[in-house]
């Protein structure tokens, strides 16, 4: 895209890049081509995109998500994404490290980490946590062993709990900080969880810098956060934006990428196409022929972990002194008060998000079983703030990230795949990082550099 004489900017021509997939991976990608002057042509099978991280209308009037994330210092690639589209500031950030989990009965154990360069910023707010045991904390600080090369890395194949009995890791301190942290990331249970994932994220989060490792909560629903605004971009861009049209088949000749057949018959030329979908949607639309490649093999055996998150409108807060907290030993991670998140303002009702990662025992109950469970969890661990639930929403996403099971890292593909002009996005390729936000825009970034010819 070239400016003219007037400033304003023209459309490339010539075949356009097809990007499938209006998700996080998919928009970043597309942005990132379209402000290279790249012509895009964006095709979502929804009408609003969002993918898995997306919002919907709830009868309350307010806006809900499909479910709640929890954003990292350390989302380089996000942040970058959400600043492109003038986001960035969509997002609360805590200056720095900060954590409250709450134990059975109500007493709570509180991570505060001090404005000290990192990694001593987390070893010090571990020694002065509150709330937990000489021995836990001492425990803790083993694991700097292994951030200054003293103990064997672990490979994909050693588990999160088998790493931290290695390292001499208590209970008390797995139950306050690493398991929490391993459901938050990883989505799988510690039992399950590689360890080498749980290590890509404590060296971006904890060995770079202070900020890298603070918490961060969007302020806004999510498809407010970055999904109107990229499409607005896309628009002002001169992309082509196809919602509400969904592809039959991905087409390949000797030369690699020849077409994208839409359900509706059209096709589209092209030599160069982003699947930003997850597996199952990928290999729905590629050819036989490519499906036999062992890199296509190898995706198809990838399996997934479900997210269930429950919407809560409460008759008055369960706490009001953070935005956020877990629950040590709860088959509930993490509860939202998104009341004070957004600052809505709703005659003393307060909205509530509580996230069960990993829930495959749950995610067959129904809504009115999960919602007593959160009654039941809520009297045990908040005894003196008795509440009502007025209303409830329960949002499952059955396959809300792939497994993370150690031995399995191998399995998710390149950007580039075996197929010339076909390129793989979304939080499931491989990053080097678990299936996060972070993830599918660091993918999607990824694959815009390769067609680009600068990465």
């Amino acid at each position: 895209m070239a400016a003219g004489n007037d400033g304003a900017k023209t459309v490339a021509s010539g075949p356009p890049v097809v990007v499938i997939g209006a998700g996080f991976a998919g928009l970043a990608a597309a942005v990132r081509l379209a402000d290279a002057g790249r012509r895009v042509v964006l095709i979502e099978a929804t009408r609003q995109g969002g993918g898995r991280s997306r919002s919907f209308d709830h009868e309350s009037g307010m806006q809900l998500d499909n479910g709640q994330h929890l954003m990292m210092g350390c989302y380089h690639e996000t942040l970058a994404f959400l600043r492109a589209i003038g986001r960035d500031g969509a997002v609360s950030f805590q200056r720095n490290l900060q954590l409250d989990m709450v134990k059975l009965g109500g007493s709570r154990i509180k991570l505060r980490c001090p404005a000290l360069p990192a990694p001593l910023h987390l070893a010090a707010g571990l020694l002065t946590m509150r709330g937990l045991g000489p021995l836990h904390k001492a425990s803790a600080l083993r694991v700097g062993m292994f951030l200054r090369g003293e103990v064997v890395r672990p490979d994909d194949n050693e588990t999160c709990d088998a790493w931290l009995r290695r390292l001499g890791q208590t209970d008390g301190i797995r139950g306050a900080f690493w398991d929490p942290l391993i459901w938050a990331v990883l989505n799988d249970d510690p039992l399950v969880a590689s360890a080498a994932m749980l290590v890509a994220v404590l060296e971006r989060a904890f060995m770079g810098t202070r900020d890298a490792s603070r918490l961060g909560v969007p302020r806004v629903p999510l498809s407010r956060l970055y999904v109107d605004d990229a499409v607005a971009y896309l628009r002002a861009h001169g992309a082509d934006l196809r919602f509400g049209q969904s592809v039959r088949a991905i087409a390949c000749d000797d030369r690699g990428v020849s077409s994208v057949q839409l359900r509706g018959g059209e096709i589209i030329d092209t030599r160069e196409v982003v699947t930003a979908v997850p597996p199952a949607a990928l290999l729905d639309v590629l050819p036989p022929a490519v499906l036999r490649h062992p890199v296509l093999q190898d995706v198809a055996k990838l399996t997934t972990s479900p997210i269930i998150n429950l919407w809560l409108f409460l008759d008055r807060p369960l706490f009001d002194d953070v935005p956020f907290l877990g629950l040590v030993g709860s088959p509930l991670h993490w509860l939202f008060d998104r009341t004070k998140i957004e600052g809505i303002e709703d005659g003393g009702k307060v909205l509530l998000n509580c996230t069960i990662s990993g829930a495959r025992g749950f995610v067959d109950d129904s809504p009115q079983t999960l919602v007593e469970l959160f009654r039941s969890e809520a009297a045990r661990y908040f005894p003196k703030s008795p509440i009502r639930v007025l209303s409830s929403k329960v949002v499952k996403e059955k396959r809300a990230t792939i497994s993370h099971a150690a031995g399995t890292y191998h399995r998710r593909p390149e950007v580039r795949s075996p197929v010339a002009g076909l390129f793989f996005a979304g939080d499931w390729v491989r990053t080097g990082i678990p299936a996060t936000i972070e993830s599918a825009c660091q993918s999607g970034h990824m694959a815009a550099a390769a067609i680009l010819g600068n990465g």
